[in-house]
């Protein structure tokens, strides 16, 4: 299930290019505004994704440039948390509150429709950037640390199949495991990505790729992310087919 929540400027904006940081202290200001502020306390993985949209002629440079209307796309598969985040956007904006000073405001909230995936197979597209690491590698070793499916296809697959159970385990409460493999696409490039995030780098990457697995595994993933730091801006899919 997934939501967009609307904004809009008078003026252009320039964000930092960590910018993620301002919308993440958006979603705990409208899960309090909810009465659900104790979604911060789960401290192993967060039941929701979101990406943010910052307009058709966004630029990066030194800093983020974007349009005066830009956007919030979010999503869980609980209905619980779906309603909360909704009531809790509704509140802030019957009190215009702005989320970035005083320059953006919130103009609405919208369900978007819900899409079902019964097949095994489905072509996905990233919107904003999916990050994965290796356990087995050392932090201080960045390249390493990260990886992407051009790095080495099977280590990644392995990674994906125990990360995205160990989350599906986690935040479903049910104990099976499901398979689930990242299948590139003669056609289509993923891109890799270096992107500020707080104090430091992250190294992900975006494009098209067919995922295949079983049904629940593969709407799981559309529902919650795909990846790691799901809950700080990353991983969020967008169906491209497999309905």
């Amino acid at each position: 299930m997934k939501l967009t929540v609307l904004f809009e400027s008078k003026v252009n904006l320039n964000l930092p290019k960590d910018y993620r940081r301002y919308f993440l202290s958006f979603l705990k200001k409208v899960f309090e505004k909810a009465g659900f502020k104790n979604i911060f306390e789960m401290k192993k993985y967060r039941p929701y994704t979101f990406s943010v949209w910052l307009g058709e002629n966004f630029n990066i440079d030194e800093e983020v440039s974007t349009d005066t209307k830009i956007s919030l796309l979010f999503s869980s598969g609980d209905p619980v948390i779906i309603t909360h985040f909704y009531n809790g956007v509704l509140r802030l904006k019957k009190e215009r509150y702005k989320p970035i000073g005083e320059l953006l405001e919130i103009k609405d909230v919208v369900l978007l429709p819900n899409k079902e995936i019964k097949a095994n197979k489905a072509i996905f597209k990233t919107i904003g950037v999916c990050v994965f690491n290796n356990p087995q590698a050392l932090k201080k070793d960045f390249k390493s640390w990260y990886i992407t499916p051009y790095d080495d296809l099977d280590k990644f697959n392995e990674i994906l199949y125990h990360r995205t159970n160990d989350r599906f385990r986690y935040l479903t409460g049910r104990k099976e495991a499901h398979p689930i493999r990242l299948n590139l696409l003669e056609n289509y490039l993923i891109k890799e990505v270096m992107v500020k995030h707080y104090n430091g780098y992250v190294r992900g990457f975006k494009g098209v790729f067919e995922l295949s697995g079983s049904p629940e595994i593969l709407q799981f993933v559309y529902d919650y992310g795909f990846g790691i730091r799901t809950g700080q801006g990353f991983g969020l899919l967008e169906l491209v087919n497999g309905l």
